[in-house]
């Protein structure tokens, strides 16, 4: 009967170039390894080394099957991997929601890292306004969300505040507001604004729209698009706008209220007494350390 332990003589057999070098490496005798490689032989019913020579050398039928047998061992490995990591008690899926102006660049580096801790883990990565999150939460339908934090808080979510992304108001240079050295509330309210809800038509506490002529979005960037347009103004996170006002392709309101950018709060949210694998737990931690140098 066909063994693995044969396939992986087959395999070392052919890389290191002598049935002793591969008994070497598994360390056996060589006899065990001829013997091993002729069962296998007789089990596939096909030639798999030319021993005519003081050296073996795959036969075509050898070299055709070569390819399937160091699949067939990854496979194996592989399975083995997934074993121990369920023996770990490592999740299979983690679904994460996060809100898209929270998506700093730092998290475009966890995630690599996330793949590389727990390479047999299935993310689910979703996109969503903040004020959908937390109901996404509630469903059981997301392990985890990043978003900005709520004042209405929902009795089955838990929260942790982890620290803040600064807010600043910009439209294009084009735009008539660019115009406004110091713009008072007053100034806001003959020009659109771009303002961010979810499909629950809920506005984020921490950003409530000012003006009463709005256009709505799920998505930040979104809305930066809008405002590269010059369909209106409106707050955005400083890191995802930084470099176009640096290069001119938008502008910095200066408004009289904004004494300092407008910082707002972010938490983590979970369901309450739900499960948490070391996934789970490994992600919650970094993410907190990663917000909390902002």
């Amino acid at each position: 009967m066909l063994s693995l332990e044969q396939v992986k003589m087959l395999v070392l057999s052919a890389e290191l170039g002598s049935f002793s070098a591969c008994a070497r490496r598994m360390g056996k005798v060589q006899s065990a390894v001829s013997h091993g490689i002729s069962s296998l032989e007789i089990d596939l019913g096909v030639e798999l080394f030319d021993r005519s020579s003081r050296s073996p050398k795959l036969t075509a039928a050898g070299e055709r099957l070569l390819r399937s047998a160091k699949t067939l061992l990854s496979q194996s490995d592989e399975l083995e991997r997934i074993a121990d990591a369920i023996q770990r008690k490592e999740e299979g899926v983690l679904t994460i929601a996060i809100d898209d102006g929270l998506f700093i660049p730092e998290m475009s580096n966890l995630l690599p890292q996330l793949a590389n801790k727990f390479p047999f883990l299935q993310l689910d990565l979703l996109t969503l306004a903040s004020t959908d999150i937390s109901h996404e939460v509630a469903n059981g339908d997301v392990d985890l969300g990043i978003m900005f934090s709520e004042i209405e808080e929902l009795k089955q979510v838990d929260f942790c505040y982890v620290g803040s992304v600064d807010y600043i108001a910009v439209c294009h240079p084009d735009f008539a507001l660019a115009s406004h050295p110091v713009i008072s509330a007053s100034d806001l309210v003959p020009y659109r604004q771009v303002a961010i809800r979810g499909r629950l038509k809920q506005e984020s506490q921490s950003l409530i729209s000012m003006s009463p002529k709005v256009w709505w979005c799920s998505s930040h960037h979104s809305a930066l698009q809008l405002v590269q347009q010059k369909v209106g103004w409106a707050y955005l996170p400083e890191f995802l706008v930084e470099t176009l006002i640096a290069s001119g392709e938008l502008h910095h309101l200066q408004v009289a209220f904004d004494y300092k950018p407008w910082s707002v709060p972010i938490d983590l949210v979970f369901k309450k007494g739900g499960p948490h694998g070391p996934a789970y737990q490994w992600l919650f931690d970094e993410i907190k350390a990663m917000y909390a140098k902002q």
